[in-house]
């Protein structure tokens, strides 16, 4: 249900935009609620570039970070806003991915207010620069490499590093909101014949992919509770280097006791301090890739929802070539879903990972601070020199902190991710069969 107020157009969740276009961006294929609420025609929107939506608001900056993550092969999501044929604005939370010969993109109502005000803020700071730009006489390839420069840097300053940043952040949250009110995949008819088969092969992918996203956000959470330990493990790490330097810095002989532990304790040291340091990164890294299958999991939820909007179409006729359109976005779900399998195995096998190496580091630190304290025992009776008392306070002070480190990552490695691809394979074959006989 469509309402107006002012200049603006608004509508419900559960109106989801769909459009296929080439590599150039010229529409081949449209639903029933782009074309009502851009107010053009299909004639007129088939085979005419997707910029006939586009507003003059809305920075060239956007649409060129755009078409450099499509043509490197990346989706991408944006909050955009649109103009229709009678004038009126739409904004749309839009999301593209590659596909055979072209792109899919799929736009559905913002619901995560806060970042779209927040990005549309950037938006009309960034364009008015482009007009200023502009003005001083330069060509639009001009204008879109200065915007998309300057975008970059704005969108920095509110926290989103670039546009596949967003685009890893948003999609799940908007696609949860979605879901929250209400939109799903529509039941089968009580009849048997292959659109039955679809809505209720595409229920059951829904039902698997809501199980993932509960368990991605438990991984999510620990690992951004690792991750914003950075500079607690570098400062575990100088302690540990620390600890190798207090009792070393001297020709040692493995004969004398004390001079025996010293050298166990710089050898630990030297085992322990380079691992800590690399442990940030690496974490770093292993987020990054429970936010890429997070995406991908919300992508599978999004396609999910429209397949079952299409599929239903065919018994209502609410839709042109519906069969066509489910075609596209299967073939979106299937690349998708081919990349989800690597990415758990990917994910799981890093948490495996990272628990190990904390796992190993632990005990090796409380070896050192161990050995630590019997050496400066040793040097009780000598006279408390600098090196003496540094070791002292150090020995003291201890690593404390890597053993929270270590559970929150064996927390972590608790977790499982609930996803079989020989399932997800035989429902795309039903999927593909059932389709087939649809025409």
């Amino acid at each position: 249900m469509e309402s107006q107020v002012g200049y603006e157009r608004f509508f419900e969740p559960d109106d989801i935009f769909f459009s296929t276009t080439d590599d150039k961006g010229v529409i081949l294929r449209t639903n029933r609620t782009f074309d009502s609420l851009s107010r053009y025609s299909r004639d007129r929107l088939i085979k005419s570039p997707h910029n006939i939506i586009r507003h003059l608001d809305m920075p060239a900056g956007v649409f060129r970070l755009m078409w450099n993550d499509l043509q490197a092969g990346l989706p991408v999501c944006a909050y955009v806003v649109n103009r229709a044929a009678d004038g009126l604005d739409y904004r749309v939370f839009a999301t593209i991915v590659p596909i055979s010969g072209g792109y899919l993109s799929v736009r559905t109502k913002p619901l995560d207010a806060a970042t779209q005000q927040a990005t549309e803020q950037v938006y009309r700071s960034v364009r008015a620069k482009e007009r200023e730009v502009a003005a001083r006489g330069a060509s639009r390839r001009q204008i879109g490499d200065y915007g998309a420069d300057d975008l970059t840097r704005e969108l920095g300053a509110i926290g989103i590093t670039s546009l596949h940043a967003m685009t890893l952040a948003q999609l799940p949250r908007e696609v949860s909101a979605l879901v929250s009110t209400g939109v799903r995949v529509p039941p089968p008819p009580p009849v048997s014949g292959p659109v039955t088969q679809i809505l209720t092969v595409v229920g059951h992918i829904e039902k698997d992919t809501n199980l993932l996203v509960f368990e991605l956000e438990e991984y999510l959470r620990l690992l951004t509770s690792l991750a914003d330990t950075k500079g607690t493990l570098l400062d575990v790490a100088d302690r540990a280097e620390s600890f190798g330097r207090v009792v070393g810095g001297r020709t040692l002989n493995v004969m004398d006791r004390t001079d025996a532990l010293a050298s166990q304790i710089i050898e630990l040291s030297a085992t322990a301090t380079p691992a800590l340091r690399a442990l940030p990164d690496r974490m770093d890294a292993l987020r990054q890739s429970v936010l890429e299958l997070r995406f991908s999991v919300a992508l599978m939820r999004l396609l999910t929802l429209m397949v079952g909007r299409f599929a239903r179409s065919v018994l209502d006729g609410s839709e042109e070539d519906p069969a066509g359109s489910i075609r596209d976005l299967c073939e979106a779900l299937e690349d998708g879903f081919s990349r989800l399998g690597p990415l758990c195995v990917d994910v799981e096998e890093g948490v495996m990972a990272l628990d190990a190496e904390l796992g190993a580091i632990t005990p090796s630190l409380d070896r050192m601070v161990r050995r630590l304290s019997r050496w400066v025992d040793r040097h009780g009776g000598m006279g408390a020199s600098v090196n003496v008392a540094q070791a002292a306070a150090l020995a003291e002070r201890g690593t404390p902190e890597v053993r929270g480190l270590a559970a929150l990552a064996a927390e972590c490695r608790g977790l499982h991710l609930p996803f079989d691809e020989n399932v997800i394979h035989q429902r795309l074959r039903v999927l593909r069969s059932a389709l087939a006989e649809i025409g």
